[in-house]
C-alpha cells in the first residue's frame, strides 16, 4: 500500500511538472531532400497566443506559409481532464538548388518575452542519391534531427494482372497504400502515371469513388486504398521493366519522449494512448515494388496479310444506308468494331470500292468504357462515296484480322457482301445529292439577288426633326447623368472596400458558410480530417473576421471577451466555446462514428445563426 501511496504521488509530482514546462518553440523539418522535392517546415509552440515572426527564407522556394494548426492533448488527473494546446506554424517549401542549407530561427512573441527556435540545416541533394526510405525528420528540442521511422506501418505495393502478356495485350497495373494506425494525408500521385514503353490508359477517373478497405496480412490488420490504376498496351516485346514508383505523403506519427529512466509503474501510464498522445505530422516518401514483364512477341507464321496490329477480342458489323440509288448520289457504309483490347490502336478498315466510286475519308466516333478490369467499348467508321456511272456494284465483305491472347491464334472477322445498284440519274455531273453523314455539312445558301421591297412604309413630314426638341435635350443630357452616378457609385464603392474590417465583417457569414458547404462534401465522402479541419475554419474564421482580430490572437477568453462586449447572452457564449472545444476533441479523437460528425456538422449551422441573429438585435 506504501509503495502504490509513493507511485501515485510521484506520477502526480511528474504530471504537475509537464504542466510547469516554459514556454518552447520548436522547429522540424526533412534533414535530407533532393532538388524539386516539396517539404514540410514546422514551427509548434506549446502555447496558444503570441505573435509569430517567421524566418527569412532565401535558398528554398516558399510554396505556401505559414499556415497554423492548433491541437489539444487531453489528460485526466483525480478524475478530472484538462488540456494543453499546441500551435503549430507550417511553411510548404520546394528545394530548387543543390547544397547545404540552414534557416534562421523563428521567433514568437508570448506575454513580453520573445522565445527563438534553433536554426534548421537541410542538406539537398540530386534526386538519384537520396536514401530509399520510409522515414520521416523532425528536429529536437536541441536542434538535432531525429528520424521518425513508420516501420511496416505504411507502404506502397505494386500488381499486375500479367507478367507475361504478348506485344500489344491489354494488361492492368495497380498500386496500392497500406496503412496501420498511422493517419495520412495530402497524398501526392503524380509520380504514378509514366509508363515507357507502354501505351498507357487510367483506369480510375473518379478520385472520389475510391473506398478504402481492410485487409490482413500476416497477421495485422491494413486500411488499404487504391490510388491508381491503369491499363497498359506493350510496344515491343521482350523484358520491359516498370519501375519502382516514388510516393510522398504526410503521416500522424506518435513522437517518442527521451527520458533516460523510466519506472515501470509509470509506463503502463504513460505508454497508454491517452496519457501520451502528442502527434507530429511528418511528410513521408515510399516506394513501391519494381515489376519486371517478359513481353511475348506476335506469333510470325499463319499471321494474315491483312493483320494490323489488332490484340484482344473483337467483333465487327456493317450496314449500308441506300443500296439503290442514282448516279451522283452518295452512300454509305457504317462499319463499327466492338470488343476489348487495344482499340485505340486499330488502323482503319480498308474498303475496296469500285473504281467508278468517289470516296472520302471516313468519320471515325468512339465509344471507349475504362472499368476497374481494362478497356473496352467500340469504334464507328461511316465510309462515303458516290458513284458517277450507272451499273451494278459489289462491295466488301470488309474483313478485320487480329490476334487473341486467349487462343495465341491470329483471328479474321468479316462483314456481310453489298450489292449495290445505281441507275442514270437526271441531274448534271456537278449536281450532287448527299445522305448519310454528310448532311449535317450541308449549307443552304440564301438567294443573292434582293428583290423590289414591297408592302407598307411609315413615313414622315417634311420639316419636323428631332433637333432642338426636349427630347433631344433629355437625350443629349442622359450620358453626363448617367456618368456621374457611376462615379458616385465606384467612388462609395471604393470607400467601402478600403475599410478593411467591414469588409471581414460584413463577409463573416459567408466566409463561414462557404467552409461549412466545403466540410459538407468531406462529411458525405467520410474525410473525417479534412471534415474537422473545414468546420474549425469556419468556427474560427467567423470570429476571426467578424470581431477583425488575427487568428493568432484568438483564444476562447478573447472570444468571451468580445460576445460579451456585444451583448450575446451568456448561455449561447457557452455552447459556442463548447462547440469549439468539441470540434477540436473529435478532431484528434479516433474511431469517431459517422453521427458525431452529423451532429458536430448542424451544431456549426446553429452557432453561427444563433450568434449571428443576437449580434443583429
Amino acid at each position: 500500500m506504501k509503495n502504490i501511496l509513493l507511485s501515485a504521488i510521484m506520477m502526480m509530482m511528474f504530471i504537475t511538472g509537464i504542466h510547469a514546462d516554459e514556454v518552447r518553440l520548436t522547429a522540424s523539418a526533412r534533414s535530407v531532400v533532393s532538388v524539386g522535392d516539396r517539404f514540410q517546415l514546422t514551427y509548434t509552440v506549446n502555447t496558444k497566443g503570441g505573435q509569430f515572426s517567421g524566418p527569412e527564407i532565401s535558398d528554398f522556394r516558399v510554396l505556401s506559409g505559414p499556415n497554423i494548426s492548433t491541437s489539444q492533448n487531453y489528460q485526466v488527473i483525480n478524475g478530472k481532464m484538462s488540456a494543453s494546446t499546441t500551435v503549430s506554424y507550417i511553411y510548404y517549401l520546394q528545394a530548387f538548388k543543390n547544397g547545404s542549407f540552414e534557416i534562421p530561427p523563428a521567433s514568437i512573441e508570448v506575454n513580453g518575452a520573445k522565445i527563438k527556435s534553433k536554426a534548421v540545416s537541410i542538406e539537398v541533394v540530386q534526386s538519384n542519391t537520396v536514401p530509399k526510405t520510409k522515414q520521416g525528420a523532425q528536429t529536437n528540442n536541441n536542434g538535432q534531427a531525429e528520424a521518425v521511422n513508420t516501420g511496416d506501418d505504411v507502404f506502397l505495393k505494386a500488381y499486375v494482372s500479367n507478367r507475361n502478356p504478348y506485344q500489344g495485350e491489354q494488361v492492368v497495373v495497380s498500386y496500392k497504400i497500406f496503412t496501420a494506425n498511422v493517419p495520412i494525408s495530402d497524398i501526392d500521385i503524380e509520380n504514378l502515371a509514366s509508363f515507357p514503353g507502354f501505351w498507357a490508359t487510367n483506369l480510375i477517373t473518379d478520385r472520389q469513388q475510391i473506398e478504402p478497405k481492410q485487409e490482413v496480412i500476416d497477421g495485422t490488420e491494413y486500411l488499404t486504398g487504391e490510388l491508381y490504376k491503369a491499363a497498359l498496351f506493350p510496344q515491343k516485346s521482350g523484358e520491359i521493366n516498370i519501375a519502382a514508383k516514388k510516393l510522398n505523403c504526410t503521416a500522424q506519427v506518435r513522437t517518442q519522449g527521451n527520458r533516460k529512466a523510466r519506472d515501470p509503474f509509470f509506463d503502463s501510464f504513460f505508454d497508454d494512448p491517452f496519457f501520451n498522445n502528442q502527434y507530429q505530422n511528418v511528410r513521408i516518401e515510399m516506394e513501391s515494388n519494381p515489376i519486371k514483364l517478359n513481353v511475348k512477341p506476335l506469333p510470325i507464321d499463319k499471321k494474315p496479310a491483312g493483320f494490323s496490329g489488332a490484340v484482344g477480342r473483337f467483333s465487327i458489323r456493317a450496314s449500308i444506308d441506300n443500296a439503290n440509288l442514282l448516279t451522283n448520289d452518295a452512300v454509305t457504309i457504317k462499319l463499327i468494331i466492338s470488343g476489348s483490347g487495344n482499340l485505340e490502336l486499330i488502323n482503319t478498315p480498308e474498303i475496296n470500292w469500285p473504281p467508278d466510286f468517289e470516296t472520302y475519308e471516313p468519320k471515325i466516333t468512339k465509344n471507349i468504357k475504362t472499368t476497374a478490369s481494362g478497356v473496352s467499348g467500340s469504334r464507328t467508321f461511316e465510309f462515303l462515296a458516290i458513284p458517277r456511272s450507272a451499273g451494278d456494284f459489289s462491295v466488301g465483305p470488309i474483313e478485320l484480322s487480329y490476334f487473341d491472347p486467349a487462343t495465341g491464334k491470329y483471328k479474321t472477322v468479316s462483314s456481310e457482301k453489298f450489292e449495290i445498284h445505281v441507275e442514270k440519274g437526271e441531274q448534271s455531273s456537278n449536281s450532287v445529292t448527299y445522305s448519310g453523314i454528310a448532311q449535317e455539312d450541308i449549307m443552304y445558301l440564301g438567294q443573292d439577288i434582293r428583290y423590289i421591297k414591297t408592302g407598307t412604309f411609315v413615313l414622315s413630314n417634311k420639316g419636323q426633326y428631332l433637333f432642338a426638341t426636349p427630347l433631344y435635350y433629355m437625350l443629349l443630357a442622359a450620358p453626363v447623368v448617367m456618368l456621374a452616378l457611376l462615379s458616385l457609385l465606384i467612388i462609395n464603392s471604393r470607400k467601402k472596400k478600403s475599410n478593411v474590417a467591414l469588409v471581414r465583417n460584413r463577409k463573416a457569414t459567408k466566409v463561414a458558410r462557404k467552409n461549412l458547404k466545403i466540410a459538407n462534401q468531406f462529411l458525405k465522402s467520410q474525410q473525417r480530417e479534412e471534415f474537422y479541419t473545414e468546420v474549425s475554419r469556419a468556427l474560427w474564421g467567423y470570429l476571426s473576421d467578424k470581431f477583425n482580430i488575427p487568428l493568432s490572437d484568438l483564444s476562447m477568453d478573447t472570444i468571451r471577451e468580445r460576445l460579451s462586449e456585444k451583448n450575446v447572452s451568456e448561455e449561447s457564449i457557452d455552447t459556442f466555446i463548447e462547440g469549439l472545444n468539441k470540434c477540436e476533441f473529435a478532431r484528434f479523437a479516433p474511431g469517431e462514428s459517422t453521427n458525431l460528425m452529423n451532429e458536430i456538422y448542424q451544431e456549426a449551422i446553429m452557432f453561427i445563426s444563433r450568434i449571428e441573429s443576437e449580434l443583429k438585435s
